[in-house]
């Protein structure tokens, strides 16, 4: 098992007034979202991160398309080079 980090952070609970309050899969869930921003921002490899979240890299580009982020990182310019 890898080491980790623990962190504590305030939700407003206004926020659960229409969601209950499960510590657990709220924690999973910014933490997989966590990892989709740093593949947004390039710090971090889809495949690296589908790793680190736990799921298969299938799953994982899945929910990366839910949240706008391409699983292909090639600028326009890549793009045409990779057709030709």
């Amino acid at each position: 098992m890898t080491s980790s980090y623990s962190l504590t952070i305030e939700l407003p609970k206004e926020a659960f007034r229409h969601h209950p309050w499960m510590p657990d899969e709220i924690a999973e869930r910014l933490r997989v979202l966590w990892l989709i921003d740093l593949v947004r921002e390039r710090r971090l490899a889809y495949g690296k991160a589908a790793e680190l979240a736990g799921i298969p890299k299938a799953a994982f580009v899945k929910l990366m398309g839910q949240h706008g982020v391409s699983a292909i990182d090639l600028d326009p310019d890549e793009i045409v080079r990779e057709l030709d």
